[in-house]
């Protein structure tokens, strides 16, 4: 097994910015944070014709950007049901229908820009773990397809082997408006825009400190020196960390929670095929859920889920995703793991994105495990936010979200509230 190695860096592709520019002194925007969030918006202003500069403490796009499992959906990580009796039906609509929205922008600008990305728009199957389960999946279907740019339906548990060559699960619901794409290529193209686009990419420059000089006026303190700014970007999402007080004010309202990835041995085409008849991304209705899905050579499967480890993976983790992945497939008991790996997923308190600005300084973050899509939107949405171009502003945009109580980034509580939903799981599939 290649501990800690990441399937999607295995590419041609750089993912290294080959730019040899001067450390900047003044620009109009500064981004903190080099992932598609951070890209996103710089190549947003870039194109408005401003100067920008993208800091990141490593390097640009090894963290949730290529860690991920390459499923584009746009999703709301709360039922349409849920929201709804939480905040209105109108804004459940409106903030489903942006995920829809968005997934559309992220295809037409992978062609746009001719990113060969792997994209394609295969449809997602979410198998019910329970009876109760595919009845709550039933209700949520009549309410998705509603919501305009939603095709959803649900398949009886007689018919899924026509979705998946499992037992495991009572049907399911299949939303054919979600499809995939390979991440690390995404993000190489997207690094490739930005740098034509003249953003300049600084790596290995962590931002210290974030100094008001007047109105519209910023200091940017970074390890390499000063940067005066009109406006500041922070796209640091789950990777804000504890090590600096210019993330404070995020990581008090974000908690960055540890998901891990396995990928497979090469099984063959024939043999994904038939485990998966129709390609698609995969998923579960458990609250600690999985997901999984044939790799874009369709060669391999992936699966993620979450993770036991604080900082590297272990092999307790692989074999927690293994046994995940033998109850779907039990012909896979034999097959060996050629990669496993694990990143942050960034959380509000309301399990929803967030665009917010707070003392002149703009956020995006809170992607609750759907960035694919959403980073690379509410970055493009941050920055228009900013310039004050915006023709509609993110359903997501408004006040900072809550703070957590007793937190400072370290996510202490995550071991309780993982074995809390674990109980729930464990309870659901004995009744």
């Amino acid at each position: 097994m290649n501990k800690d190695r990441v399937f999607w860096w295995d590419i041609n592709e750089s993912l290294v910015t080959l730019q040899t520019h001067k450390f900047p002194k003044i620009l109009d925007f500064v981004i903190v944070g080099g992932g598609y969030t951070g890209l996103s918006a710089g190549i947003t202003i870039a194109r408005q014709g401003k100067s920008v500069v993208v800091l990141d403490s490593g390097k640009p796009g090894l963290g949730a950007s290529t860690r991920n499992g390459g499923m584009c959906s746009g999703q709301i990580r709360i039922s349409h049901g849920a929201l709804s009796k939480r905040f209105g039906e109108e804004f459940a609509n409106e903030a489903y229908a942006e995920g829809v929205e968005a997934r559309l922008d992220l295809e037409k600008f992978c062609k746009e820009e001719k990113i060969d990305c792997k994209f394609q728009m295969t449809g997602r199957f979410t198998g019910a773990m329970s009876s109760g389960d595919y009845e709550i999946q039933s209700r949520e279907v009549e309410r998705l397809n509603k919501v305009d740019g939603h095709k959803v339906h649900m398949v009886k548990r007689e018919d899924q082997h026509k979705e998946i060559s499992t037992d495991l699960f009572f049907g399911g619901m299949i939303r054919d408006e979600i499809g995939g794409f390979h991440p690390a290529k995404f993000f190489a193209g997207l690094l490739s825009c930005a740098e034509k686009a003249g953003v300049v990419i600084l790596s290995e420059t962590p931002v210290l400190e974030i100094k008001d000089i007047s109105e519209g006026k910023k200091s940017v303190v970074t390890s390499k020196g000063v940067i005066t700014s009109g406006k500041v970007i922070i796209a640091t999402n789950a990777y804000t960390g504890t090590q600096y007080g210019v993330g404070k004010f995020l990581r008090k309202r974000l908690v960055p929670a540890k998901s891990a990835i396995i990928v497979t041995e090469k099984l063959g085409v024939k043999k994904v095929k038939a485990m998966m008849p129709k390609l698609r991304m995969y998923g579960d209705s458990f609250n600690l859920h999985s997901y999984f899905r044939p790799t874009p050579d369709q060669d391999r499967i992936l699966l993620g889920s979450r993770s036991f480890d604080k900082l590297e993976v272990t092999r307790r983790t692989e074999k927690h995703l293994k046994r995940k992945l033998t109850q779907i497939f039990p012909d896979l008991i034999d097959s060996k793991v050629d990669y496993c790996w694990q990143g942050n997923v960034g959380f509000t308190r309301a399990h929803l994105p967030v665009i917010f600005e707070h003392k002149d300084i703009f956020y995006a973050a809170g992607y609750a495990g759907s960035g694919t899509v959403w980073a690379r939107w509410l970055g493009k949405k941050a920055a228009e936010t900013a310039m004050g171009i915006s023709n509609k502003n993110s359903i997501f945009y408004g006040p900072p979200p809550l703070k957590i109580p007793f937190y400072d980034g370290n996510p202490w509580f995550l071991p309780f509230v993982q074995y809390y939903y674990a109980m729930k799981d464990w309870i659901k599939v004995r009744r």
